[in-house]
């Protein structure tokens, strides 16, 4: 009885050139690429060889990948994924970054943005900003409108996780331009920070 190839599910990343900004996206495209095809990458060896194929030659990516492909070709020993995944964000997201992720998060105000086109933008510096939920619900709730920041406060119970007070705000948003629309003449304020 043969034995199938598994087939390759999803879409490969992009080779990634080495900008900062893309780092963690690139990250997790990468890491969910081999979720999806765990049949296929079934051994560390392949997982790894197979992630440093995905960085861009003629760059300072493409660059370190050659070195640590040529490094476990002759140590026969590419290593484990989460030292992968520390050397990477090591040589590719720099602090400043992080720190600059944590103050938008905290400058990020949604003003008179529709909610979703807000919270696109915002969730990616959350995202990037490695910051406990507690701090993340503190930022949102001071980022958002303050109009819709009034209606959250009216809530009981209080939503206590980030997941559920974006549903709510979310949902507030939607009717709030469903049934008054921006030209009603219901002002919106601005921020709280």
């Amino acid at each position: 009885m043969s034995t199938q190839t598994p087939q390759i599910l999803g879409t490969a990343p992009e080779p990634y050139d080495g900008n900062a900004y893309r780092a963690a996206a690139f990250l997790n495209v990468l890491e969910n690429f081999f979720a999806i095809n765990s049949a296929t990458f079934d051994t560390l060896a392949k997982k790894i060889a197979s992630a440093l194929t995905y960085f861009k030659q003629g760059t300072r990516a493409g660059d370190w990948a050659s070195d640590l492909i040529a490094e476990a070709l002759t140590t026969n020993n590419y290593g484990s994924w989460n030292d992968f995944k520390a050397a990477f964000k090591a040589q590719f997201v720099p602090p400043e970054t992080q720190v600059e992720a944590i103050q938008k998060v905290h400058t990020t105000p949604q003003k008179n943005r529709e909610f979703n086109e807000w919270y696109q933008e915002w969730s990616s510096y959350a995202r990037r900003a490695t910051i406990d939920e507690a701090t993340k619900i503190y930022a949102f709730r001071s980022a958002l409108n303050t109009a819709l920041h009034n209606k959250i406060l009216q809530l009981s119970p209080m939503p206590t996780t980030l997941s559920a007070l974006v549903e709510k705000a979310q949902e507030f948003d939607k009717n709030w331009r469903t049934f008054a629309g921006p030209n009603q003449g219901l002002r919106r304020g601005g921020n709280n920070a």
